[in-house]
């Protein structure tokens, strides 16, 4: 009786948690934290273990690769190998997702790099280890100092950059091998070796050194005016590096002179890459530039740099729009995963709706703004109140609006002519939803602490009180009609589903995390919580069925595309995800 009790347990948990999401796309990124070029694929890895891939301009594909941030990235052979500070290095094949993770490292590993069948890793453990490549079997690992921050490889050749500004060039071949090097006493950022491996190059504090690699003679020394962040070589000859006062700079080496210096950013560089006479750059503005060998602009792509609050989709599916407190709104082409236009909003965005070929904005400030959907141009900007609108929620041709005071209206749409406004003699709107009968509200305040999370309904024709709900605790941060019911979620991580004929609690869940978006279809209830959770409850009922980990921050006002979730998230990123 009792292993049969258990296999039934089995066999429920089972069909419960069957529906699962993977990650299919990133759109946008705000955290890069390391970037190559090479065989015409873009790699960026970020702050929160991903790695992003463009080819030619366009998405290409995205890992969820480590647990921590990236702190190197290259590729070979069409495999990406990463360097992270979760302790390992990541082994992903680009065509097939596959990813091993090679552990041994007791800290953080800072840099890796391919030589031939070898991988060598680099760790703030003070320690190099030799894997065998791909498949990662650890083959040799030798302690060399406190800490050692980079590494670069050419055949048997290498050269490790400790924390104490020392380099090591070092032989696989031959471990007593060794050829110190007094590169930069302010700490090494980058380690390179030319392509025919006969040169290596460092840079650190202000200065950029070239060094023979057989020997370890220095060959020049340049010094920039500022610190210099990373470099690399274009060819045998020159080399490009990039610095705090904006500027990416070609070098010449033979002659030591600077053949062509630009200003690539509006803030700091920090990252540059070359491939067959490509160059990327990435900046401090949250931008990545592609540029020719002349170092005249080909492209650029970006994304949100602050939290994405709310998406929406094209009626024809051809382009996503994201809106952030970046105050900006980008347009992007869903096919090739990049922002083609960008609005500079002024003010943080909160919702946005798309209705035929406008976009209509909810933004922090007392208007609404429509802009052309497919040029980003503005169409129309209407003043609705004299403090900020919090939320919009548009159903048939009429828009209700939430706002900062507390108060709600109702428009006709397209007109904008009011129909009521009503104080609800709340502190502040948080969120708003309506359908044709109904308006519901949830309430926020400034110091939510031991306050009542009201939810309210109104009558949609006349603005008048049909319930007042009791259920949460602090704010109520969502509110969702659904058929018969409405459902709120707050703060207080609860989850509560309503009758609209009688006002009454039908059913409550709690989570053990604040809830920050909700999405309802027919048969499923999507919660997103400020954890970067989404959780997936069969609906009415409420019994979960999957949850997932989309983010390690907030879940925007996200929505559901036939198997596919777009989810704006408080990285700065969005994230799609397919259902399996």
């Amino acid at each position: 009786m009792k292993k049969s009790l258990i296999l039934i347990l089995i066999i429920i948990s089972i069909l419960t948690f069957s529906q699962t999401f993977k990650l299919e796309k990133v759109l946008g990124f705000s955290d890069i934290s390391a970037l190559t070029f090479k065989d015409g694929y873009l790699l960026l890895g970020t702050g929160n273990g991903e790695i992003i891939v463009y080819k030619d301009g366009s998405y290409y594909r995205a890992f969820k690769v480590h647990d921590n941030r990236v702190n190197e990235v290259t590729f070979e052979n069409g495999f990406i190998v990463s360097a992270s500070d979760d302790k390992t290095v990541g082994v992903t094949n680009l065509e097939t997702g596959e990813i091993k993770l090679l552990k041994g490292h007791m800290k953080g590993v800072s840099s890796v790099a391919v030589a031939g069948s070898k991988i060598l890793s680099a760790s703030f453990d003070g320690t190099v280890r030799v894997w065998s490549f791909p498949d990662g079997g650890e083959i040799s690992s030798q302690k060399l100092g406190p800490s050692v921050v980079q590494i670069a490889a050419y055949e048997n050749r290498y050269v490790v950059g400790l924390a104490n500004g020392l380099a090591l060039i070092r032989d696989l071949s031959n471990q007593s091998f060794s050829i110190p090097l007094k590169a930069h006493p302010e700490g090494i950022k980058k380690i390179v070796f030319s392509e025919n491996g006969q040169l290596i190059a460092t840079c650190g504090g202000n200065t950029v050194k070239v060094w023979n690699a057989s020997n370890g003679n220095l060959v020049l020394q340049h010094d920039h005016v500022i610190t210099v962040n990373d470099l690399a070589f274009l060819d045998n000859d020159d080399l490009i590096f990039v610095a705090d006062d904006y500027k990416a700079v070609v070098l010449n080496i033979q002659k030591n002179e600077v053949v062509k210096s630009i200003d690539a950013h509006n803030n700091f560089v920090l990252f540059v890459s070359s491939d067959d006479g490509s160059i990327a750059t990435y900046g401090m503005d949250k931008t990545v530039k592609v540029w020719n060998a002349n170092l005249e602009l080909q492209y650029s792509l970006y994304g949100h740099q602050l939290s994405v609050n709310t998406v929406a989709l094209s009626s024809d599916r051809k382009f996503i729009v994201s809106g952030s407190d970046d105050r900006e709104i980008l347009i992007w082409n869903t096919e090739k995963g990049i922002a083609e236009h960008r609005i500079k909003a002024l003010s943080g965005v909160r919702k946005l709706l798309t209705v035929e070929n406008n976009i209509i904005s909810c933004l922090d400030s007392n208007q609404l703004k429509i802009y052309n959907l497919e040029n980003g141009k503005l169409v129309k900007r209407i003043k609705v109140g004299t403090t900020s609108t919090m939320d919009i929620a548009l159903q048939n041709d009429r828009m209700a609006v939430g706002f900062y005071d507390g108060s709600v209206a109702l428009f006709r749409y397209p007109s904008f002519e009011e129909i009521w406004r009503k104080d609800t003699e709340h502190e502040m709107i948080q969120t708003i939803d309506m359908n044709n009968k109904f308006i519901a509200f949830g309430v926020s305040y400034s110091d939510p602490k031991d306050k009542i999370g009201y939810v309210e309904v109104l009558s949609a024709d006349t603005g008048e009180r049909v319930f007042l709900l009791e259920g949460h605790r602090g704010n109520v941060n969502a509110v969702k009609f659904a058929g018969d019911f409405l459902v709120s979620g707050g703060e207080d991580g609860k989850v509560i589903l309503w009758n609209l004929d009688t006002g009454s609690k039908v059913k409550e869940i709690y989570l053990n995390e604040p809830v920050s978006s909700l999405f309802v279809d027919e048969k499923e209830l999507f919660v997103g919580t400020w954890n970067g959770s989404i959780k997936i409850f069969a609906f009415p009922d409420l019994t979960l069925k999957t949850s997932l980990k989309a983010s390690d921050q907030k879940i925007g006002h996200f929505i559901k595309v036939g198997n596919h979730l777009v989810v704006p998230c408080g990285d700065g990123k969005i994230r799609i995800l397919v259902e399996k």
